[in-house]
């Protein structure tokens, strides 16, 4: 679907259909609709037998991802998580199931997005092709979400050197909570700090790194490690950094010993604005995706700048909209783009999710109160009815291919709300 061309009007009504968004209603409403979301890092470090590998599985769910009920004046959240860890023939080599409980004062501590529950455990398993996989259960809803990544380390230890995992340390290092677990920075940061286990025979020992940028090299730096005889250490870096951007980056390791050996291994991370969903992949996807609240001429004047003014007028645009602008967090702006993610993950089909009818409506308004489905008949398509009781209002949708691509009925779309041109 094409850009929508909204009146003044219009988008001062949707904003404030956004404020009501943030609501602790349409918060309950939309986590009737979602699995809890989270998200891990399973990260490996060479261990000195040379036939085993470490690997730490940490585990971060958002405050907002689970379900906190009211228990005389202070509010309950219940969870669980499993960890399961397979070999390549989807044998299970090691696990562990664990429970616990988190205690807030506050009902609005339960819905700031930066709060986070952290859990993290060890395992000791082969060298070898692996499959790690991590339910996280709110055992509140009873509802489960997994996710899973592949891993290779059946070469960990081909060569003479073996080099674990880089660990991207974060905003406040030295703390329970250092490690970066979703590989990003929130605004610009002038120092970037990482570890990486390296275990060797061989002396002496050159250690270099590069940053990436837009595949350009950003940074390169080289050292000679100092130290006598074999290695087993885990190292610790420290780079200033300048002119940084809100964009992707790529971060490369090397080592080599004193007969030419080398080891490499890399990682991946963003710089951010607070408040944009992980799910937005560079900024200038999030200012494209303002397509229902900003019209043609805001977007191209935002987007016509270099990074560092995409970045300063994108955050002056949502500044003049906060309803909150004396508090840390731009509540709207982190409700708008869960909202992106949201109809992402279930609305995607022909085309992203975002972009769809039923993504626009669920951006605009939130989740409806009811969804009326009814199935293929002879005389009739696929069709959802969306109710909003609180807005007075309802939509149909109806699936005109069989692909599961709702489009909006054709007589809302001449309605005054809106204009949209496909």
């Amino acid at each position: 679907m094409a850009k929508s061309i909204l009146t003044s009007a219009a988008k001062i009504f949707f904003v404030i259909i956004l404020i009501i968004g943030c609501s602790d209603q349409a918060v309950k409403q939309e986590k009737d609709l979602t699995l809890p979301d989270f998200s891990f890092v399973g990260l490996s470090e060479p261990l000195a037998d040379k036939k085993n590998i470490k690997v730490s599985v940490h585990v971060k769910i958002p405050y907002t991802e689970l379900q906190f009920t009211r228990t005389g004046d202070r509010f309950l959240a219940r969870y669980e998580i499993g960890v399961n860890i397979a070999d390549q023939d989807n044998e299970r080599i090691a696990g562990k199931i664990w429970s616990d409980s988190l205690w807030l004062d506050s009902y609005q501590d339960t819905r700031k997005t930066d709060n986070k529950v952290m859990s993290e455990y060890s395992f000791v398993v082969p060298a070898s092709e692996l499959m790690i996989k991590v339910r996280v259960t709110d055992l509140y809803t009873k509802k489960s979400r997994i996710l899973s990544d592949e891993v290779d380390h059946s070469k960990m230890y081909a060569g003479a050197l073996a080099l674990g995992n880089i660990m991207l340390i974060g905003d406040r290092p030295q703390t329970d909570n250092d490690l970066l677990m979703d590989q990003s920075f929130y605004e610009i940061i002038d120092t970037l700090q990482f570890q990486a286990r390296l275990m060797g025979e061989r002396q002496p020992y050159t250690i270099s790194y590069e940053l990436i940028v837009k595949n350009e090299l950003k940074l390169s730096h080289s050292m000679v490690l100092d130290h006598e005889g074999p290695v087993d250490s885990l190292l610790t870096f420290t780079v200033p950094l300048t002119d940084m951007h809100f964009t992707n980056y790529t971060l490369k390791l090397k080592a080599e010993d004193g007969d030419g050996n080398t080891v490499n291994t890399r990682t991946h991370f963003r710089v951010r604005i607070r408040g944009i969903n992980f799910d937005v992949g560079n900024l200038e996807e999030a200012v494209r995706q303002l397509i229902y609240i900003a019209d043609d001429r805001v977007i191209r004047k935002i987007l016509s700048g270099s990074d560092e003014r995409i970045a300063a007028e994108f955050k002056e645009f949502w500044a003049s909209i906060d309803p909150t602008p004396g508090s840390p967090e731009n509540e709207l702006m982190a409700e708008y783009y869960r909202r992106v993610a949201f109809s992402i993950e279930a609305f995607t089909v022909v085309q992203d999710g975002w972009r769809t009818d039923r993504g626009m409506i669920y951006i605009l308004f939130g989740p409806p109160d009811e969804i009326q489905r009814g199935p293929f008949e002879l005389d009739r398509k696929p069709y959802q009815v969306w109710e909003y009781y609180r807005l007075g209002k309802q939509f149909v949708f109806s699936d005109e291919t069989g692909f599961g691509d709702y489009r909006l009925d054709k007589n809302y779309l001449n309605q005054n709300d809106w204009r949209f041109r496909y």
